[in-house]
């Protein structure tokens, strides 16, 4: 028989990313939805062993070298980074919407380059991910076909989120010629699955990925409302960042106002490691390598001194670039050039982890407890130290306190100090 994702799944592999369940023609997979994350599942009686969900699952791992060469080596000018990967150009830039760089993620490059892209009707629409009508803490993939829908997209959501149904509704659309924007696992699998399906491969005009140095669980969410003493009844909008550059974690109640606002440094490095996807621990890509875009934030002066937000991107498309150039020229965006060297500066701490001893550490620690890793055809070639290994152990020890729930009582008994 042929592998399928139990396999992935059993092998605590999986991303949770989805696209298997929506790839599979014959419906054998469903997800079982959890506090942490969603695990699919494999329906024996319907699964005919086809191995197409196994073959795409870029929980497994995946041959990002081969593949970014496959896609982008034809491309004039293209380069080779060790940690950006093949690229084109990179940038730095930023919405000329002031009210949308503010609110956005970092400077709005994302929202506003799809928005100029949909107007000058290049694309159909844009693969992106919302907040539920019914639950604002769920985040919710959905084909946005208007400025408006993208808008109220904008932003980042530091949740595991499954593209499941939209892969679907890719497949089902009319639309001819889409945007996929995604974390890098999202764009993996999205890629893998193009080379199998050519309706997804004709209809996806642009993958555009979002720089991530880690995930976290669905169980950060009633945290979050524990820690900070939201009723999660009172909500009615959730946001991640917002007000400014890095911004707050904001609570907004069904009439607008502000519940809670939370600087983002104080809840992210407050529960970066309690409530990590364990998954990302065993991940090398960092910046969408299979992306023909990727925008992310920029970690170095003078760019991190700006409080309302810029953005920093790399181009692999001749393509996109040009795309990206004239949406520059016509003011919908502020776009200068830097130097790969810049752009991978800013991002010290994330790649020294994922291209260097942390991801390695853990692919070492997997192996002495008899586990499986993600095979890819390229791996860390850094030096275990003892500094990795006493970080990456500690970060164990932490994903389990903050999925046993340890955190709360820990929160609980030193409030209850303060009072």
């Amino acid at each position: 028989m042929k592998k399928n994702v139990s396999w992935v799944v059993h092998n605590g592999l999986c991303t949770s990313c989805g696209i298997c369940i929506g790839a599979c023609a014959k419906k054998a997979i469903s997800f079982i939805y959890g506090k942490e994350r969603n695990i699919p599942t494999v329906n024996v009686k319907l699964c005919v062993n086809c191995g197409v969900c196994y073959k795409i699952c870029p929980g497994k791992g995946c041959n990002i070298n081969s593949l970014s060469k496959k896609l982008f080596n034809k491309e004039n000018g293209i380069n080779k980074n060790l940690y950006i990967g093949h690229y084109l150009k990179t940038y730095v830039g930023h919405s000329t919407n002031e009210d949308l760089r503010y609110h956005a993620a970092t400077g709005g490059m994302v929202t506003q380059f799809l928005t100029y892209l949909l107007e000058k009707k290049l694309i159909d629409g844009a693969v992106v991910v919302g907040y539920s009508e019914e639950n604002p803490f769920e985040a919710k993939p959905f084909i946005a076909k208007n400025a408006e829908e993208i808008h109220d997209s904008k932003s980042s959501k530091y949740v595991v989120t499954s593209m499941d149904k939209v892969v679907t509704e890719i497949l089902n659309t009319d639309l001819k010629r889409l945007a996929m924007v995604g974390l890098p696992c999202h764009i993996q699998g999205m890629r893998k699955l193009a080379e199998k399906n050519r309706l997804i491969h004709d209809k996806i005009a642009v993958f555009a990925a979002i720089y991530c140095s880690v995930n976290k669980t669905r169980h950060s969410l009633d945290y979050y409302l524990y820690r900070y003493k939201v009723n999660k009844n009172d909500v009615g909008k959730f946001s991640f960042r917002d007000d400014g550059c890095m911004g707050f974690m904001k609570f907004t109640d069904k009439n607008g106002n502000t519940i809670k606002k939370v600087p983002y440094m104080s809840y992210w490095f407050g529960t970066h490691s309690f409530f990590a996807n364990s998954r990302c621990s065993l991940c090398i890509d960092q910046l969408g390598e299979l992306a023909d875009i990727s925008f992310g934030d920029i970690h170095i002066k003078p760019y991190s001194n700006d409080q309302i937000g810029t953005n920093s991107i790399i181009t692999r498309s001749s393509y996109w670039d040009k795309l990206l150039q004239e949406c520059h020229k016509e003011g919908y965006i502020m776009l200068d050039e830097i130097s790969a060297q810049t752009l991978v500066s800013s991002q010290t701490y994330t790649i020294s982890f994922k291209k260097g001893g942390g991801v390695k550490t853990n692919f070492m620690l997997r192996k002495l407890v008899g586990k499986r890793n993600p095979i890819y055809d390229s791996t860390p070639t850094a030096r275990i130290s003892l500094k990795n290994l006493v970080t990456e152990l500690s970060k164990c020890i932490m994903r389990k306190i903050g999925s046993q729930r340890i955190l709360w009582f820990i929160v609980r008994a030193l409030d209850k100090n303060k009072d």
